[in-house]
């Protein structure tokens, strides 16, 4: 009898994956920082909300409160998710921004994100706190989901991975596609926040784009007794 592989051979492979990625970050402690810090010093954030699928009593803007530097940041995390996953002929232009501050017993329904600039982009969650505990499963102990954040791909193939569920962790930054399903699950046992940043970045085509930079020039070209000006933050 011919032996072709003995007892802890390993056979080389290569693993092929089709489908939608998501990338995540493991971003400075410092850039966690200096954000919680911006966030909690901030005064009159406007409410988000009924932009928002969350059932969370807490979701306010921060688009504007943002320093450029930490923007580019995140610019360069979705730009570096278009490398990975190859299609870098898209341009990035970032939308807005939010936070969640989520209390036990609120949660994010499971949900996909737009634009009204473009059918595609790129989303991400930016895990800025977590509470110490999220409280007691109420059955089987075994499969924890208080708390979680789950990407759901919709697809059913038995052997396909349909869900990725993660007990996501402080400086974590994960990106994915608009369209790709995702929620978190409730928690109980404690009064701490679970707060995270999302932060919406369009993906443009070079015709978009040009279209976007021509109309930009031109509001910034209005003088300011037309009534228009601007925006501080770009």
């Amino acid at each position: 009898m011919v032996q072709y592989l003995k007892q802890g051979d390993e056979i080389p492979l290569t693993k092929f994956s089709l489908g939608t990625f998501i990338v995540k970050f493991e971003m400075p402690q410092n850039f966690i920082d200096d954000i919680n810090n911006l966030y909690e010093n901030a005064k009159d954030l406007p409410e988000h909300n009924d932009k928002l699928a969350g059932k969370i009593k807490d979701e306010l803007r921060v688009t504007e409160i943002l320093t450029d530097d930490m923007k580019d940041c995140f610019l360069s995390c979705f730009r570096q998710y278009l490398q990975i996953i190859q299609k870098s002929l898209w341009h990035c232009s970032l939308a807005g921004a939010w936070v969640n501050d989520m209390k036990a017993g609120e949660y994010n329904p499971f949900h996909f994100h737009r634009s009204t600039q473009t059918y595609l982009g790129l989303s991400s969650v930016l895990v800025l706190k977590i509470p110490s505990t999220y409280g007691i499963e109420y059955s089987r102990e075994e499969v924890p989901c208080n708390g979680c954040l789950e990407f759901n791909g919709g697809q059913q193939d038995p052997l396909s991975i349909s869900q990725l569920r993660q007990y996501a962790q402080v400086g974590s930054l994960y990106i994915f596609p608009y369209t790709l399903l995702h929620g978190v699950y409730p928690f109980n046992g404690t009064d701490e926040v679970r707060r995270t940043l999302s932060y919406n970045c369009d993906l443009l085509t070079e015709h978009q784009k040009r279209v976007n930079d021509i109309a930009s020039k031109t509001v910034g070209d209005i003088p300011p007794d037309h009534g228009l000006s601007a925006s501080k933050w770009k």
